[in-house]
């Protein structure tokens, strides 16, 4: 095979790996079922950095003690694949239980699949008039970052007159989750499209 042939024969595999990955997820946002998801600020001086928002929710810190712990499994190590059973709210996606494998997910809950980056985080909590130490479990879901238009994060990172940002998210049948959009207060201030 000469050179030119090897080359095309390069630039079409790299052509088809990169459409699969935008069919990959555009297949999660079209066919996932829509979530509202609350977040926290991650650093309340810096949420917004260069073109894109770092994302916390609420959901990635999970109660594993005390009052607030979550059914399901207890025994995960850092690395390990989470199964967080959802239950939808238009307020925002409420965690029931937490489990290895995706079958033991309760039916009528929505599986989101996370990876455990701590496994024994614990921070301190109000329990009535006294801070309590909770054992918590520290998940990421992939969807920590929007991409946004630059110059265009203020909102984001700080909003006015005390507006909540939450964010609307697809999740397919195979726990992954995609961002379809930013929401100020219940309204769409940014969408998800293709281009």
């Amino acid at each position: 095979m000469t050179l030119w042939p090897k080359l095309i024969l390069l630039l079409a595999v790299e052509v088809a790996a990169l459409a699969a990955m935008i069919a990959d997820k555009q297949w999660t946002l079209s066919s996932g079922t829509p979530v509202v998801l609350q977040t926290e600020p991650v650093d309340p001086r810096s949420l917004f950095m260069g073109d894109y928002a770092r994302l916390n929710y609420t959901i990635s810190q999970l109660p594993l003690d005390g009052e607030a712990a979550l059914a399901g499994d207890k025994d995960f190590k850092r690395h390990d694949t989470v199964w967080v059973a959802l239950k939808p709210d238009p307020a925002g996606a409420k965690a029931i239980s937490l489990h290895h494998q995706r079958g033991a997910v309760p039916p009528g809950l929505i599986a989101l699949k996370g990876e455990v980056e701590d496994f024994d985080g614990s921070r301190w909590v109000r329990a009535g008039n006294r801070p309590t130490r909770q054992h918590t479990l520290s998940v990421r879901y992939g969807i920590e970052q929007y991409f946004i238009q630059e110059g265009t994060g203020r909102q984001i990172e700080r909003p006015t007159g005390g507006e909540k940002v939450t964010i609307r998210v697809a999740i397919d049948t195979r726990g992954k989750a995609g961002i379809l959009a930013v929401l100020l207060d219940g309204r769409e201030a940014y969408r998800e499209t293709l281009f």
